[in-house]
């Protein structure tokens, strides 16, 4: 069971989550985008908000300041989440603008938002896990699409809901957080991405 926990925190890593809304937006959206367009910001949300971080937490093991990739305390988070906040804004400002990429830029917006909460609450040694969160954030983000376009995604909603079960179950299994920070996970990736349609209808 445990070798399974791990093997479905690594598919689910919230390390890859920024790429999957991205590949839903052009994707499964009837929103008409240049093929060359669509590969250009797939390969660039790769390059920023997978590869660079990878790099990144390779060369923070390198130099100890993290003793494994998978963050084990709070004060080893610190240092790569701050690193993953400055890409999120590389990611909102120079790769998905608001007038052409509104939801897009109101989803990494609302992951900003999310991640500052968890940068602030490390230091009270409380770890938000960002495996929940990450796949929560994404479960809403899609949910809000199917209702803002009316498509009918019940199939994909259901898939990531399960998602979401099996990652929060996997990260307890493996004691790398309590209840509680798994349920804040969840519960902060859904009200952060709700701000959404409420910068979107009221332009806040």
């Amino acid at each position: 069971m445990r070798k399974l926990s791990q093997l479905i925190s690594v598919v689910l890593h919230p390390i890859f989550v920024p790429l999957a809304a991205v590949i839903i937006f052009f994707y499964k959206l009837p929103i008409y985008f240049d093929s060359s367009v669509i590969y250009s910001k797939i390969v660039a949300t790769l390059i920023v908000s997978v590869l660079l971080p990878l790099v990144f937490l390779y060369f923070f093991k390198t130099l100890k300041l993290i003793s494994s990739f998978e963050l084990p305390t709070s004060k080893e988070r610190r240092l790569p989440l701050l690193f993953f906040m400055m890409l999120d804004l590389v990611i909102i400002n120079y790769i998905f603008e608001l007038y052409n990429y509104q939801y897009l830029f109101y989803f990494f917006w609302s992951l900003l938002l999310a991640s500052m909460v968890v940068f602030i609450a490390l230091f009270f040694r409380f770890k938000i896990s960002l495996h929940s969160l990450g796949m929560s954030s994404l479960l809403t983000f899609l949910i809000i699409l199917s209702f803002n376009f009316q498509l009918n995604f019940i199939y994909s909603i259901a898939f990531l809901v399960m998602c979401l079960g099996l990652v929060s179950s996997s990260r307890l299994i493996l004691k790398a957080h309590v209840p509680s920070e798994v349920i804040v996970g969840v519960v902060l990736g859904v009200i952060t991405q709700l701000t959404i349609p409420i910068f979107k209808y009221y332009k806040m």
